[in-house]
């Protein structure tokens, strides 16, 4: 299948190697033209919740990227190579000996593959490096396959992919980053740049959800502003009411004068699946309120952060919980903004929500 991603359909590659990675994963494969931690870090992210019993150290790794124009971050380099099982390769080692970062022929793949625990090989293939922009913000398109593919034909073309690449060493990567400094210091490729922070401007310039005409159920993904949750466990979301629409939940009666279970959403994430996650109306401050799970139930710290829901079908939903300043939250509270689709929570609240395709 497609996958395209751009600034008002942001994420959408990390959601791709997310489904990848859905039925867990034994091994990867990431050949990437460039690299940044942060682009490393969220893809990790994701393979630790999706490594067969919680071991992401039993995950094989194999990484590749290019010095090419100094673009990969030394630091991504280290971060791959300091986590076990991890072999780490890089293409274009000779342009250390002419002490120009300018290649004559660039290495430009782009190749995800995932080998799983039921023996099939899934893969994604196009322009996305494993940057944080190429994984948020940038306009991308690559090609998925969920489903089998041969190892033999995987094998084939990482060999010819791969071929020339060398090993890296401590002192590959000392050189590496001495003559990136010298080259490039001071003008960084746009590649390796944050995502720009959302024009929020003013809290009271966006309606409150509840008085708003947009219908959750209409979206893949909804996202709420969290900085501290409440109950005695800090798992309990406050939600916008009717959001419960999104979730597909039992209507709320109208006359309603105490709490009203709405439905027990199925919630996912990597391997983890959480069923019995109440969804709740609260006649007292008319909002509703989910029930996440918490950090000794497989789930998050979801301080300060961007709680996102997205819809997989037949009544799950993938949890995803992101840093409130991070890329990725960044990325989609611009495109709600753009897409007028960002709210307040409620008419007295000051937290933000957002709705995506």
């Amino acid at each position: 299948m497609f996958v395209i991603q751009n600034q008002t359909q942001p994420g959408e590659i990390q959601n791709a190697l997310r489904d990848l990675m859905r039925d867990g994963v034994e091994s990867i494969r990431v050949c990437s033209a460039y690299m940044t931690r942060k682009g490393g870090e969220l893809l990790y992210d994701e393979i630790m919740r999706s490594s067969p019993n919680g071991d992401q150290d039993a995950v094989s790794k194999t990484i590749v990227a290019s010095l090419d124009y100094g673009t990969t971050e030394p630091q991504a380099l280290e971060y791959w190579w300091g986590i076990p099982g991890s072999h780490i390769l890089v293409a274009g080692a000779d342009l250390l000996e002419r002490g120009n970062l300018n290649p004559k022929v660039a290495f430009h793949p782009k190749v995800y593959a995932f080998g799983r625990p039921n023996g099939t090989v899934g893969s994604l293939t196009g322009s996305a490096n494993l940057t944080s922009r190429g994984l948020t913000i940038n306009c991308e398109a690559a090609w998925c396959v969920l489903e089998h593919i041969s190892h033999d034909e995987v094998d084939a073309a990482w060999r010819s992919i791969t071929q020339g690449t060398t090993p890296l060493t401590q002192n590959l990567l000392d050189r590496y980053r001495s003559l990136r400094e010298r080259t490039i210091s001071g003008r960084p490729a746009r590649e390796t740049q944050p995502v720009p922070k959302p024009e929020i401007g003013q809290m009271g310039d966006y309606q409150p959800f509840g008085e708003a005409a947009a219908d959750p159920d209409q979206y893949g993904r909804m996202w709420i502003q969290a900085r501290q949750l409440q109950g005695g466990a800090g798992t309990q979301l406050e939600l916008p009411r009717g959001s419960h629409r999104f979730f597909g939940a039992t209507q709320i009666p109208a006359e309603a004068d105490q709490v009203v279970h709405l439905g027990e959403p199925t919630l996912t994430s990597g391997q983890t699946i959480w069923t019995e996650r109440p969804l709740t109306w609260h006649p007292n401050n008319q909002m509703e309120r989910i029930n996440l799970p918490s950090i000794a139930m497989g789930g998050y710290d979801y301080g300060n952060s961007l709680i996102l829901f997205r819809r997989l079908g037949e009544g799950r939903f993938e949890l995803q919980v992101h840093p409130w300043d991070s890329d990725s939250c960044r990325a989609f509270v611009e495109a709600s903004r753009m897409a007028n689709l960002l709210f307040r929570v409620g008419r007295n609240s000051n937290r933000l929500y957002g709705l995506l395709s």
